[in-house]
């Protein structure tokens, strides 16, 4: 479970990253965050693995305070909590099973590493984190020779090798064309089901946010201004976040219905 309590970040130049943040995510749950560019979609969830630190509140994760977590109790927690990001980060010079191999590296010793050596349990891991994204066959190809999507899928295969319990993806579709980013974002919802492994993804594309999560949260200006399922996603709600416009109460919308009857 992911607890957000009152939290707040404000920058050192005062811009309010995020403001008085109340939010529960629990076990499985598979987010989208959604709002304009720099409503705070990335400071939230950089919050919940400390890449950002909160200035008010906390943020919790299992009950534990993420602020309290330093050194090897950090390295150990970020362990479980898998970030991809819009770049790929990979070595593209580098083989595919070499670059999932990589999610290894802090829990082996200072020799092996050096040396590359990977044992045949953790090779056998990365090809099956490989197999569970649909790209097995190209485990001995050089990254620099795959497609954009096929590239994010090396991502989504090292995070896996994490064996994490949550996954944090900030804008992982954004330079993707629109079948590709379906099929990555596929690749996601069937991740969530099969592992049950919490996802909160940050995305500008609606269509795919309404399509592939569970929940939306809207954010503007660092405050949740929408938090439900995405069935209940109106064009109102959309306005709300992306235009400030107020969402009418049910008083208001009787109303507004009576005098179009009158009218």
């Amino acid at each position: 479970m992911i607890e957000f309590k009152h939290a707040g970040k404000t920058y050192p130049n005062g811009v309010k990253g995020l403001k008085d943040v109340n939010l529960t995510i629990d076990q499985g749950e598979f987010v989208a965050i959604i709002g304009l560019s720099g409503a705070g979609k990335s400071t939230l969830i950089r919050t919940i693995n400390r890449m950002i630190d909160v200035t008010e509140g906390q943020v919790l994760v299992d009950g534990v305070d993420v602020m309290t977590l330093h050194g090897k109790s950090l390295r150990k927690f970020r362990r479980h909590v898998g970030m991809i990001f819009q770049s790929f980060n990979l070595v593209t010079r580098s083989t595919v099973i070499k670059n999932v191999l990589t999610s290894m590296v802090p829990d082996m010793s200072f020799f092996r590493v050096l040396l590359g050596l990977f044992t045949k349990k953790q090779e056998i891991a990365a090809l099956e984190a490989l197999d569970k994204v649909g790209i097995l066959d190209k485990a001995y190809t050089r990254c620099d020779q795959l497609s954009g999507g096929q590239q994010q899928r090396v991502a989504l295969a090292r995070t896996l090798n994490q064996n994490p319990t949550i996954i944090l993806a900030d804008e992982p579709v954004a330079a993707l064309d629109p079948v590709t980013a379906d099929q990555v974002m596929n690749d996601f919802k069937r991740i969530n089901q099969e592992m049950n492994i919490s996802i909160l993804i940050n995305i500008h594309h609606v269509d795919l946010a309404l399509k592939f999560a569970d929940r939306v949260i809207g954010i503007r200006a660092g405050e949740i201004v929408y938090d439900g399922p995405t069935d209940t996603v109106t064009q109102q709600v959309l306005d709300q976040i992306y235009n400030g416009a107020p969402i009418p109460t049910a008083e208001e919308e009787a109303k507004a219905g009576k005098a179009a009857v009158q009218a």
